[in-house]
């Protein structure tokens, strides 16, 4: 603080004086007797009270607590009176005008590193620390406990108004986080002034004028703020984060070459320095300190070039100690200079660490994406195969059917033609075989036409999931050929599918990607909507808007789904099933389908108990030729049906 010396030693101990607390601890056996006196408890009455009184105990007196709180009052007021002595060594003489106050960035620093849990240890360690050296010097008991308590006061409002505006974990790692510490110190550095200038004033008799007695105080206390909080701010986060070793020994190579550069260009004096100034000489390997490495770095070198601008302007020495100016001008250049380089150096690191941190939340997110991306062409590719593996399972009955009818039919022709070789056949055997063989075509013509419609639709199903082309389709034949497709893999017994489409609708649109948002609120609402079920309906019904879209809506009565859920459905990787194999990406391709390929709304209308309803709002004509999404696949693995899950069953979290 800018004071002569009978104004600037406001250091030293404080006197105090409180009621004593008398804090008796009992045995066990004490407590019982205690407790009991005439009778003698049994065991378990014995052995509640000890539990009891053993369970207060720590309540009253937590030795662990208490001595940590001591250890750090201790620490505190050791480093707070190292600080100030060292300030007070190098006051400018014969003026004794300090420059900047280290000790109050000591308190100020440790509180908002430690948070308000150590509240009351810094403010014991600084007053305890302001007392003592004031003591030491030429200070009365009274002034040395009202300098404690503007100290202490300083420190508690710079760190308060931290938390309360920024919160725990503060760093230096933001540029507005910088301007905030610079703001907190300007505000606890100017209230605190105000009380050591009026003790200066009427308990040590100053005739300084307390306005400049206020402006020295506010100015050596701020810079002090400004330079060593910085520093251990960074090295707690550092020491929470460490950085690399490769990142330890650029960052110190480079503090050890500022540090150079600051002595030469600080300690020496030629017309070059006069001309363009130390602190712009500093600029280069402040910046690359800044760009390179964390803001601990930076803040250790702003430390190290402010100790060097006190040093020689105390002394005399190279470019601030130039003889020919006043001292008061001498002061105010260095501190000028110890501001720049000081706050200059953290916006930079502050800068640079935000552009880092930009650039790893993009990395990782762009990271994220490819993992998405890849995870759903996967499940493109997986439910392809189970597609065609369900629709084969399907096929098998109708194909096995007209195997037995045909193998049988070829039995009869064989018998038939023994008959005719070993004699006259009689009228009623032809009739019999004539009737047998119109059975058996018949039969083979339902199943052969049965297998060939599931072939027809598969085919059409698969090869529009595959290339995603866009064509003219007929939306009521669309829907009706997805649906055959899809049914014979619902798990059994099969909630009934309900449709109510125009057949008058067409569209101009990507019946694949219609297809696949199809299957997937249909296996949602299976897996989902009706889980433990063994009844329900399910309705797909279409709408006409105007001459430009049209709305399908789908809904089920199943179990309906939570408030809490509904406003995360349709996020990536959301489900409520994951410990049954979901990922959660379900109603996400869905609703990047219908929004993005299709062109279209979608919303979600559910209750629980009262079932869901999703509607999308498609137009006729899809937009431009967009890029297909690659959307598809199943990713549950139940049975061949749960292909379909993955894209909409996966991620439709019920009540």
């Amino acid at each position: 603080m800018g004071l002569a010396p009978t104004e600037k030693r406001r250091l030293g101990a404080r006197a105090s004086s409180g009621r004593c607390l008398e804090l008796v601890i009992f045995t066990p056996l004490e407590a019982s007797v205690y407790l009991e006196p005439s009778v003698d408890p049994p065991m378990s009455d014995l052995a509640a009270k000890v539990t009891k009184i053993q369970r207060e105990m720590p309540a009253a007196f937590d030795s662990t607590r208490w001595v940590g709180a001591i250890r750090l009052s201790f620490a505190i007021a050791i480093a707070y009176f190292t600080a100030a002595r060292l300030s007070l060594e190098l006051l400018t003489k014969p003026e004794g005008v300090a420059v900047f106050w280290p000790a109050a960035g000591v308190s100020a620093g440790a509180l908002i590193v430690l948070g308000s849990r150590a509240r009351w240890p810094v403010i014991f360690g600084t007053m305890a620390a302001t007392i003592l050296a004031n003591l030491l010097g030429d200070r009365n008991l009274w002034g040395a406990i009202l300098f404690g308590c503007c100290n202490a006061f300083e420190a508690v409002l710079t760190a308060w108004l931290i938390d309360r505006y920024h919160g725990s974990g503060f760093t230096l790692a933001k540029p507005h986080n910088v301007m905030a510490l610079v703001g907190a110190a300007t505000v606890g550095t100017a209230v605190s002034g105000i009380g050591g200038a009026v003790v200066f004033k009427f308990f040590h008799g100053a005739t300084t004028p307390i306005w400049v007695t206020w402006q020295h105080w506010f100015a050596s206390d701020a810079l002090g703020i400004i330079v060593v909080a910085p520093l251990l701010i960074e090295f707690a986060t550092a020491a929470r984060d460490r950085p690399p070793v490769a990142e330890l020994l650029e960052g110190a190579l480079t503090v050890a070459i500022l540090a150079l550069v600051s002595a030469l260009a600080i300690f020496l004096r030629s017309d070059l320095l006069a001309n363009v100034g130390p602190v712009a000489v500093l600029f280069a390997p402040l910046l690359w300190l800044a760009a390179r490495c964390r803001p601990v770095f930076a803040a250790a070198a702003a430390f190290i070039v402010s100790l060097s601008i006190v040093w020689t302007t105390t002394f005399g020495i190279g470019y601030f100690g130039n003889p020919t100016l006043a001292m008061d001008e001498r002061v105010a250049a260095a501190q000028v200079s110890i501001l720049l380089v000081t706050i200059g150096a953290s916006l930079l690191a502050a800068l640079f660490a935000e552009i880092r941190d930009k650039r790893r939340i993009t990395e990782a997110a762009l990271h994220a994406s490819e993992t998405q991306r890849y995870l759903i062409e996967t499940e493109k590719l997986a439910a392809l195969g189970r597609l065609v593996a369900g629709v084969a399972h399907e096929l098998n009955s109708p194909v096995g059917t007209s195997l037995t009818v045909a193998s049988t039919l070829a039995q009869r022709c064989s018998r038939f033609a023994n008959q005719i070789i070993s004699g006259p056949v009689r009228r009623s055997s032809l009739a019999e075989f004539v009737d047998s063989n119109r059975d058996a075509a018949n039969q083979l013509v339902a199943n052969l036409e049965r297998a060939g419609g599931l072939i027809q639709a598969f085919k059409q199903v698969a090869v529009d999931r595959n290339l995603a082309d866009r064509r003219s389709f007929d939306l009521r034949i669309a829907t009706e050929q997805i649906v055959a497709s899809v049914v014979p893999g619902l798990p059994k017994p099969r909630i009934p599918l309900a449709l109510d489409i125009p057949s008058d609708i067409t569209m101009d649109s990507y019946p694949g990607a219609y297809g696949q948002v199809l299957t997937n609120l249909i296996f949602n609402a299976v897996t989902h909507g009706f889980a433990n079920r063994s009844g329900g309906n399910m309705l797909l019904e279409a709408t006409r808007i105007g001459s430009d879209f049209v709305e399908i809506t789908f809904s089920d009565d199943g179990i309906g789904i939570s408030d809490d859920a509904q406003r995360h459905v349709f996020d990536p990787f959301f489900t409520t099933r994951r410990a049954k194999g979901s990922t959660g990406l379900g109603l996400h391709i869905v609703h990047n389908l219908v929004t993005e390929q299709l062109g279209g709304r979608i919303a979600l209308v559910s209750a629980l108990g009262k079932g869901t309803s999703i509607s999308m709002t498609l137009p006729l004509v899809a937009p431009g030729n967009k890029r297909p999404i690659g959307a598809a696949g199943a990713i549950n693995d139940r049975s061949i049906s749960q292909e379909r899950r993955s894209f909409a069953g996966d991620d439709r979290p019920r009540g």
